[in-house]
């Protein structure tokens, strides 16, 4: 039967701004930022760490400090948080690396994180494509690592965590994760070359999915370590696809969500987003999950499992499969993936205090 996803006028005629290109291009744009040296300040100052690590940011540029933290969560030596909010935690201090992730620049909310950060003596690095993010880098000496441009912040995820390690390495909190890296872009590309556009729905996964997800309410499953990857999915479907999903974490999930899936009436799309690391006892804690959901609910889940050979690999073959799904659900649900303007009428509305303050007062 022919489908919409097989059209390629499908793919001209909702793609303003070349979102599906985006998400076909993750490996070549992580490969482009890997060319990008390293900032360092001017005066040079850039202290050795010796407390927590703090990555700040919301929305799409919030991922890639998740990313970071699921892949080198066992090679950071101190505590290490994502926050998402413009109050910061009492520990931030001078023994904080304060890590401003913002695309835009322009981030109301980072701006002023990375702001009370300055005035408790954090030491700060920022990352972006510019904006008032960098202005306030350039009048404070402070590092500023530059970013290729993207549709959207949401398609720039592989060039943030890319400057994102990069920064953690020349400050010596982690060793060089260049290797890694180009071994990832390696395996990205054979994922991205199965799925793309050119393939048909026939033998494309990603397209499939999709299908399946359209009229449904998706409820997303991993274990602790792939939470960056549900978590980023449930945000791609919020903003390529214009449409409500959940996740949760197992075994968690288990000791209470569970019982809610024998009296819903939602057409609810259960997906298991795993990786190739269980355990036998973490093995044993989803198929009893997943066993038990079935049966409450004679819904059989989807699993999204795919095979890596390095940590990152893990995390981001899942994204970029992921991120291709929710583009492919908007066009089948005749929409634009990269237009978002409740989020810029959010933005904007959330800006106004900030727009007050003197740069000068800002820092």
């Amino acid at each position: 039967m022919p489908t919409v996803l097989d059209d390629q006028k499908t793919f001209s005629l909702h793609d303003s701004k070349n979102m599906l290109g985006a998400v076909e291009g993750f490996p070549e744009f992580m490969n482009s930022q890997l060319l990008v040296p390293p900032s360092t300040t001017r005066r040079g100052r850039e202290r050795s760490l010796s407390g927590n690590i703090v990555f700040m940011g919301m929305g799409g540029s919030a991922s890639a400090g998740d990313l970071v933290l699921d892949w080198l969560s066992n090679k950071i030596p101190v505590p290490a948080i994502v926050h998402r909010d413009a109050t910061l935690p009492r520990f931030v201090g001078s023994t904080t690396l304060f890590v401003a992730l913002s695309y835009s620049g322009e981030t109301s909310e980072t701006l002023a994180a990375f702001r009370e950060a300055r005035k408790r003596g954090a030491n700060l690095v920022a990352i972006g494509t510019g904006g008032k993010l960098q202005k306030l880098c350039e009048e404070l000496e402070v590092s500023f690592v530059e970013i290729q441009a993207a549709p959207a912040p949401r398609a720039a995820l592989g060039q943030m965590v890319v400057a994102t390690a990069i920064a953690l390495h020349s400050r010596g909190i982690i060793q060089d994760p260049k290797n890694e890296i180009k071994l990832t872009i390696q395996e990205l590309g054979r994922v991205r070359n199965r799925i793309q556009r050119q393939v048909p729905l026939s033998q494309n996964q990603a397209k499939r999915l999709a299908e399946s997800l359209k009229g449904h309410f998706p409820v997303i499953f991993a274990f602790r370590r792939m939470a960056s990857v549900a978590r980023r999915f449930k945000n791609q479907l919020a903003e390529n696809s214009k449409m409500f999903a959940k996740y949760s974490l197992l075994p968690e999930a288990g000791h209470n969500e569970v019982e809610a899936w024998s009296s819903q009436r939602l057409p609810l799309s259960p997906i298991f987003i795993r990786d190739n690391s269980e355990s036998e006892f973490e093995r044993v804690m989803l198929e009893s999950f997943r066993s038990t959901i079935t049966k409450a609910s004679r819904v059989a889940p989807t699993q999204v499992r795919l095979k890596a050979d390095t940590r990152l690999g893990d995390l981001l073959s899942p994204v970029l499969y992921l991120d291709f799904v929710s583009v492919y659900l908007a066009f089948l649900k005749g929409l634009d993936p990269t237009d978002t303007p409740w989020i810029r009428l959010y933005r904007r509305n959330s800006a106004s205090p900030f727009r007050s303050i003197s740069l000068k007062d800002r820092v």
